[in-house]
């Protein structure tokens, strides 16, 4: 059950030495480091207050689960407090395997997660609203009967008319077609 986790420690101490000389971290290297960072705020255990075995297995679930990442590391503390109360609701079939030699089972794994999931939720991110999109309005469009808009006005006292790219002059007259030839025949 530890080995993901190890595996993770040890990419974290790597990159955390790495770290420190000031490289800069994208964001998968960045996530590794705090993940790490709880890894190792929940491998520290006061002196004289041993931890039960189903609340190491349910704590270290969590962790695999990255169930820990969004919690705060000075909230630590609390989090894995919460963590040690919810295993005391790890059903007794569940918990009867710890005791024994046997493999947990996927399920088994999942209710565990789930009830760490449950005593984590006010450390988890509030799923944000979808904010409301008005429709899209169609742009305006000028009457085509028009042959000559009027010219927008500068507010220095309306003594220029707008010359941006979008306002083009229409030509006064319009090329006549050239009459087809005719044969003769």
């Amino acid at each position: 059950m530890a080995g993901d986790l190890k595996l993770a420690y040890a990419q974290f101490e790597e990159l955390e030495t790495f770290a420190r000389f000031g490289a800069r971290l994208d964001d998968a290297t960045r996530k590794i480091i705090e993940h790490g960072r709880r890894i190792r705020a929940c491998l520290k255990q006061p002196e004289f207050a041993p931890v039960s075995v189903p609340a190491q297995i349910a704590v270290l679930l969590a962790l695999t689960a990255e169930l820990l990442d969004p919690v705060p590391i000075d909230q630590m503390t609390e989090a894995e407090h919460l963590m040690h109360e919810a295993a005391l609701n790890i059903p007794a079939e569940v918990g009867a395997r710890f005791e024994t030699a046997d493999k947990l089972s996927d399920e088994d794994r999942q209710t565990i997660v789930e009830i760490m999931r449950k005593s984590l939720a006010r450390f988890q991110p509030k799923p944000e609203a979808k904010p409301q999109t008005a429709p899209i309005a169609a742009p305006e469009t000028k009457p085509a009967g028009k042959a000559h808009a009027e010219p927008d006005r500068k507010s220095d006292g309306g003594s220029k008319p707008d010359t941006s790219l979008d306002a083009k002059p229409k030509p006064e007259t319009e090329p006549k077609p050239e009459p087809e030839a005719t044969e003769k025949s």
